[in-house]
């Protein structure tokens, strides 16, 4: 049986052996789950750093922790990071589960000219600690010790221009010329294994935006005869890129 596992942030973490949980970890682990002094739970910091300690202190908003062993895990070896349009409200957590479960190494949302989804600055604090939250109760649940990165919605011609380096750049497409993502990554051979994997809206890329990506050096792909959900491209073509790389270690 699996233990339950709690966050705490890297540079939160001390060498003595005890360490205290953040407010809404600790209202988490005392309130809703019940854990009480003595129970046993396992911490991480996103990074690769899993702890198995023992709770001390359990009170409303203190919890700490007596570390008991460390381990920490390899980097993965590759690195997926993925620009998706901003969709839906259910449909964009659902994509930023899906992309922690797959060992994504970072999501920025991406401003397109048919998202449906407006980006309100206003609010814009408030839904990227809303979205941190999801992606991190996603890490809790599947046990990963990776966290990916979320960074802020920019404009797709911003996203463009961050896109240099040595990185196989990918983005389906459901128009124009296209290879199959098998064939895409195939030609990339011994290159390095860093992606970055451009996804559409609802209602797809329009046809100059496909064309400014392409010219910014993203590579149009197929995904399959059939028309995939915005999230389900991203499951896809994460999950295909995963399982390739893993296999090459």
């Amino acid at each position: 049986m699996s233990l339950s596992r709690f966050y705490l942030a890297a540079d939160q973490w001390s060498e003595g052996g005890v360490m205290r949980l953040g407010e809404e970890e600790a209202h988490h682990c005392t309130r809703v789950l019940r854990k009480r002094v003595g129970d046993e739970v396992e911490v991480f910091d996103g990074c690769g750093r899993v702890a198995r300690a023992r709770i001390s202190v359990a009170k409303k908003e203190v919890v700490e922790v007596q570390v008991e062993s460390e381990r920490r895990h390899e980097a993965l070896g590759h690195e997926v990071h993925v620009l998706p349009a901003l969709i839906k409200g259910e449909a964009f957590e659902w994509l930023l589960e899906k992309a922690v479960e797959l060992g994504a190494a970072s999501v920025r949302p991406v401003i397109t000219a048919n998202s449906v989804v407006q980006w309100d600055a206003a609010q814009g604090e408030k839904k990227m600690a809303k979205w941190r939250r999801h992606m991190l109760e996603a890490a809790k649940q599947c046990h990963t010790p990776f966290l990916p990165e979320l960074r802020e919605p920019v404009v797709l011609e911003e996203a463009l221009r961050s896109s240099e380096g040595d990185v196989l750049k990918l983005v389906p497409a459901l128009f124009g010329e296209v290879k199959s993502l098998a064939g895409a990554v195939g030609e990339w051979g011994v290159g390095s294994r860093r992606a970055m994997v451009l996804i559409g809206p609802e209602g797809d890329f329009l046809e100059g935006e496909l064309e400014a990506a392409v010219a910014a050096g993203f590579q149009p792909v197929t995904l399959g005869p059939l028309i995939l959900r915005a999230e389900t491209a991203v499951v896809a073509t994460l999950g295909f890129l995963t399982q390739v790389w893993v296999g090459e270690k």
